[in-house]
């Protein structure tokens, strides 16, 4: 039998290579081919790494959301012009304690320092994975880095941090803007601004009260306001509510595409044929929820695999989707719950690699021990 293992990473958790080590045990039966995928967020990096082994890391000192130094990782593939950036791992939220968390003031200026390193290598093209970042300044910060000039209602120059964008009434683009071309990679839709925008859906996730997240909305409607003016550019589209609003900025201020990741990120891998050539699919993600049917990796494997009639196994650590023929549309032959194996979500989280290995022999002995929904 031909086994395509297509999981996202299960986040805070382990890797979409980690999971696939757990399923090696496959190997001795059957034809096993491992393509770690992502939409766009977390393990943008480990994916293309995976799938270009010829692929180099690099790091440089760079800024944390809160603005301490760290070593940032980027990937620069064999044509030494292609660019891989993760921002989760440059200002990521999961890297900051909870009373780190700083929503007003955090930015994105590690990422501008990012881009202007791997521009510095020889870099032209950059894949910027959008999500799971601690700011919320639309990509002023990166800007800032790259030499734009942000001033406020006064003629004063403007600091880092959304709390700051409020008062601005002026942008100057840099004398010397590197000529690249930017994608931005996302696993989510939502526009820059509303209730339905960056501050309101994802503020408190990165600790934001109540009133922050009005603070925010205020900084990034200023945000819009000046792009649209000084640059002519409408940030208020599609896909710009990204990642603390980093894709409202790759596209105001880098003119880049944004792009739904799992099929741009499918693409690029190859999955389509994979999966066609599969005779059954294995994925699975932290959560599977009402918001993995929304674009996430998972369903975009689940898609593929409707499409050629395959069967699919999803392995989650959580399960919320009760509606099986939700399910069945989408070619998913079973779900194996970690938590339901495991007899609950701490212990599940705790030893995930053991029982990933677990529920995947359940299935393959014929002895599906987790909870099918």
């Amino acid at each position: 039998m031909k086994i395509l293992l297509a999981p996202n990473a299960f986040k805070g958790c382990l890797s979409a290579r980690e999971f696939c080590s757990r399923a090696s045990f496959l190997a001795s039966a059957h034809q096993i081919k491992c393509l770690p995928f992502s939409d766009g967020g977390d393990s943008v990096l480990e994916v293309f790494s995976s799938a270009f082994p010829s692929a180099k890391r690099h790091f440089v000192r760079a800024f944390n959301a809160v603005g301490k130094e760290h070593k940032a990782p980027y990937l620069i593939l064999e044509d030494g012009k292609t660019c891989i950036i993760e921002s989760a791992k440059v200002c990521g939220l999961g890297e900051l304690k909870k009373n780190e968390l700083n929503i007003l003031n955090a930015s994105s200026f590690g990422i501008g320092q990012v881009i202007k390193a791997a521009y510095k290598k020889g870099a032209r093209t950059f894949y910027i994975g959008l999500g799971g970042v601690a700011f919320n300044d639309g990509g002023a910060g990166m800007a800032m880095a790259l030499g734009y000039k942000f001033f406020g209602t006064e003629g004063n120059k403007l600091n880092k941090g959304a709390a700051e964008l409020r008062r601005l009434s002026l942008i100057k683009r840099p004398q010397n803007m590197p000529d690249i071309k930017a994608y931005g990679l996302c696993d989510v839709d939502n526009v820059l601004l509303g209730p339905y925008g960056s501050a309101y859906v994802y503020g408190p996730q990165k600790g934001a009260t109540p009133a922050q997240v009005r603070l925010v909305e205020e900084a990034m409607t200023a945000l819009h306001r000046a792009v649209k003016k000084y640059l002519g550019v409408n940030i208020n589209t599609k896909h710009c509510g990204a990642a603390g609003a980093l894709g409202a900025g790759i596209k105001g201020f880098l003119n880049a595409k944004l792009v739904s990741g799992a099929p741009f990120i499918a693409a690029k891998l190859g999955l389509s044929k994979a999966v066609k050539q599969a005779d059954i699919v294995i994925t699975g993600e932290g959560k599977l929820d009402g918001q993995t049917f929304y674009g996430k990796g998972p369903f975009y494997v689940c898609k593929l695999a409707a499409k050629y009639a395959k069967p699919v196994i999803i392995v989650c650590g959580v399960n919320e989707i009760k509606d099986k023929n939700l399910l069945k549309k989408y070619s998913v032959a079973k779900v194996m719950e970690l938590s339901a194996l495991a007899g609950g979500r701490e212990k599940a989280l705790k030893d995930a690699p053991f029982y990933i290995e677990k529920a995947l022999r359940g299935v393959f002995d014929g002895k599906a021990e987790a909870v099918f929904r």
